[in-house]
């Protein structure tokens, strides 16, 4: 009987993936965790529709390493179309060499067959990058479509209220509505994962913790002209700093001393959770940065009043959406968005002129 066991996980397996999430940090100057407490399959519910998780078992070492390849759909060319979105590939770094990803690999092969899917990876993890740009026969090729920015906006010291009377909660009489500006508009973008905004408030789990009042409906005469969500995630995902580079470590007092004044995040201390809410389902008309204004700044009022550090919010590089975001103080990650494939031509179809939409509260 071979030492190693590669296997669909089930709920069994939630505190061994847990634990290997935990010692898997993401390397970079900020080394963070990408934590699932108390159950990583709640989160794996939300990141795809139809999850679909494997893992490896060593004998006496428990499990050393996993991946995700669920099912979910999206946007693709204007259609809602079902695709894989592959994500959480950790292999404890005990085992990080010999032929770990060899075998991980080959069972990823097994189950791909003629699949294909979409994964995104932060430019920092260059490990990751690295991997996929090695060559090795056994990998798909990964081929670059996309790079996504996200801003991680400061609640401190918020600007001044203006004037946003056209903008409120949406409510249970809103979903019609809501559905129609959300399929016309979502379409207009590639891999804008799909909606169903009568299953927000029942037992999905694609749809934990969100509820109608949480999304923002901006108006003129009557139509809905903008419209954008804030989910609070920290009941099943975390994001946990680990550590910083040398020379981050030194600056950071410094630098912290200089965000009281200016507004800016601070840099936490090692061990410490981030504390932010996501902006998701943003949907503008005809994608104008003069609607998204007001409508990003009301949210952003209403976010500071809830104790929250900062929302995230995630965009294409040449989203001109963006520009508003960067208009606040905050940070950003760059990424990059891939799909991966055994069979290349099978993506000749995918229109690459059309903006892309990485929804990061899914991702």
């Amino acid at each position: 009987m071979t030492s190693f066991c590669i296997r669909p996980a089930t709920a069994a397996d939630s505190v061994g993936l847990l634990n290997l999430l935990a010692a898997t940090d993401q390397q970079g100057s900020i080394r963070l965790t990408f934590e699932r407490a108390p159950d990583y399959f709640h989160a794996a519910a939300v990141s795809t529709e139809e999850p679909d998780i494997w893992l490896m078992e060593k004998a006496g070492h428990g499990v050393i390493a996993t991946f995700s390849i669920g099912r979910r759909r999206v946007f693709m060319n204007g259609q809602p179309t079902v695709i894989r979105y592959g994500s959480d590939l950790r292999i404890h770094p005990n085992f990080q060499g010999g032929r770990t990803l060899f075998r991980l690999f080959t069972a990823y092969r097994e189950q791909m067959q003629n699949d294909w899917m979409q994964t995104v990876i932060l430019e920092e993890n260059r490990a990751s990058l690295n991997t996929v740009g090695s060559g090795r026969s056994i990998l798909p090729q990964y081929i670059p479509v996309g790079t996504f920015t996200t801003r991680l906006i400061s609640l401190r010291n918020p600007v001044r209220n203006r004037k946003s009377s056209n903008i409120r909660r949406a409510g249970h009489a809103d979903i019609p509505a809501m559905q129609a500006f959300f399929n016309r508009e979502a379409a207009r973008k590639q891999f804008y994962p799909c909606y169903d905004f009568s299953a927000i408030g029942s037992t999905d789990p694609y749809y934990r913790h969100i509820a109608l009042t949480d999304f923002f409906l901006q108006e003129e005469q009557g139509d809905i002209t903008a419209m954008a969500g804030l989910w609070n995630q920290k009941a099943f995902k975390q994001t946990r700093v680990t550590g910083y580079s040398p020379l981050l470590n030194r600056l950071r007092p410094i630098y912290n001393g200089i965000t009281r004044l200016s507004g800016h995040l601070p840099l936490p201390p090692p061990g410490a959770l981030h504390h932010y809410q996501l902006l998701h389902s943003l949907c503008v008309k005809h994608n104008n940065p003069e609607r998204f204004a007001p409508l990003l700044h009301h949210i952003i009022q209403v976010a500071g009043r809830s104790g929250s550090a900062a929302i995230a919010c995630g965009f294409d590089s040449r989203d001109p959406l963006l520009n508003i975001a960067c208009q606040y103080r905050g940070h950003t990650l760059k990424s990059r968005n891939f799909i991966a494939t055994y069979q290349p031509e099978q993506v000749q179809q995918l229109d690459l002129n059309r903006l892309q939409y990485p929804e990061i509260s899914r991702l």
